[in-house]
């Protein structure tokens, strides 16, 4: 008579059973976000047991920090490994942080007994790959923190060959995610990267944003217009959301840019430089529209750079492009010339190069002097202008003379290798009379 009752009561417990199971780990982390860490680990061990990954991802981390508990890494390996095996992407940060750590392994003679004594000969052994795997797997899912440190992994080589690709990728991704957490174009100085390579690398931060749609979730729904009209009013950290949101947008974003580019008074130049700078030749279709805006005599020389850095930015595969920009080194007027040298670093090319060395002897100071620094960033593609940086080392005791040596160091190829060490031994040959000379120079300087 009881039978169906009975058996419905049972049924109606294991369906609620998850129900129960959920409850139970919302006040497990709600207990620990509360510092409240007895009651979390009474709430989510039985569910770490059972097998939640997320409840062996919090049980895992309260003994790894000794939150509530006493700090055991063997206790911490047992709950965190198996939960980053699950896929859960804070595990697999922890994991990462574990095994650059080191991994408790027992070293035991066979003679001991009991968890105590094995656990007291435990010790730690790194393993720096299976750390960047996991910081990997972990970045791959859109953990920021993890991708922050695989960005530092790639630029200093540890754990993992040195990387400015990959470092400036990781670093790229995680500050369109966190604005304030990374910013790949102050993270990596332009030296250690080619123009292509950072090209490269934004292509490789656009795909990783296609592929994961879930991440731009956060953005507002605004249009571009709407945007960049908030920029009137906008503290820094509005300014980096914006500046993410526009990046994301894509060619969608381009016409709201040339607009604002051509607008009465021009605000904001530089911002919507550095969204440019971002989208690097993806947004290549502008170039001609900025060129003729650059080009208007209306435009003042403080803002005028901001166009040409866009210019830059996108058009250095443009043969139309860097022809512009040598132009604008010949025959600019005197405030710009300085800045296309500058930029001109982004191209690379030959021409471009031996545009370069040409400026080595131009009759302004800061050209020939920010052509000798350039020249020098680019490393061993700067080769082409080995002649004329040597012809400007000779000018010995000024600033540009000790920009072309370090211009030539950083070739590196003998042949430019050789002229440095020509004229070092020529320098030494005249110590002997370095120091009358400098007696002279003195004696003869105007009081």
């Amino acid at each position: 008579m009881f039978g169906r009752p009975v058996i419905l009561s049972i049924a109606l417990l294991f369906c609620s059973i998850p129900g129960i199971a959920h409850a139970t780990y919302e006040s497990g982390v709600a207990a620990f976000q509360k510092a409240d860490y007895q009651t979390a680990y009474q709430e989510l061990h039985p569910l770490a047991e059972a097998g939640d990954p997320k409840a062996q991802y919090y049980i895992g981390f309260m003994h790894y920090s000794g939150k509530g508990v006493t700090q055991d890494s063997v206790e911490a390996l047992k709950w965190v490994k198996p939960a980053a095996e699950s896929g859960l992407a804070e595990a697999q940060y922890l994991f990462a942080m574990m095994n650059e750590e080191g991994i408790p392994e027992p070293k035991g003679n066979g003679k001991e007994k009991g968890k105590a004594k094995a656990k007291a000969k435990a010790r730690k052994v790194v393993h720096k790959a299976e750390a960047i795997k996991w910081l990997t797997l972990a970045s791959e899912q859109g953990h920021v923190t993890a991708q922050v440190k695989l960005a530092d992994r790639h630029l200093h080589g540890q754990g993992i060959p040195q990387d400015m690709v990959q470092a400036y990728t990781w670093c790229g991704i995680a500050q369109l995610l966190a604005p304030s957490r990374c910013n790949p174009q102050e993270y990596i100085p332009a030296y250690r990267m080619t123009a292509a390579q950072r090209d490269e690398a934004r292509q490789r931060v656009q795909a990783w944003l296609t592929a994961h749609p879930v991440a731009n979730s956060h953005l507002p729904a605004k249009s571009a217009q709407q945007l960049i009209a908030e920029l009137d009013t906008a503290d820094q950290k509005k300014r980096d959301e914006i500046k993410v949101a526009l990046i994301l947008m894509g060619d969608s974003a381009l016409p709201a840019i040339a607009d604002a580019f051509r607008a009465t008074p021009l605000k904001h130049t530089d911002f919507l430089a550095g969204v440019l700078c971002e989208r690097g030749p993806a947004a290549a279709s502008l170039s001609p529209q900025l060129i003729r805006m650059f080009r208007n005599p209306a435009i003042t020389p403080s803002v005028k750079h901001h166009f040409l850095s866009s210019i830059a930015c996108i058009g250095n595969r443009s043969p139309e492009v860097e022809a512009f920009m040598i132009s604008q080194l010949k025959e600019g007027d005197d405030s710009m010339r300085p800045w296309a040298v500058r930029f001109l670093g982004r191209f690379e090319s030959r021409n471009v190069i031996l545009a370069l060395a040409g400026a080595l002897g131009d009759s302004r100071r800061t050209i020939r002097e920010a052509a000798a620094e350039v020249l020098g960033e680019m490393g061993p593609k700067a080769a082409p202008a080995i002649p004329a940086l040597a012809k400007a080392m000779d000018q010995k005791g000024t600033y540009l003379s000790m920009l072309a040596g370090n211009a030539l160091q950083a070739i590196g190829t003998p042949e430019a290798l050789a002229e440095v060490k020509k004229r070092d031994a020529s320098s030494g040959s005249a110590e002997g009379n370095k120091e009358g000379d400098a007696t002279d120079l003195f004696h003869s300087s105007p009081q």
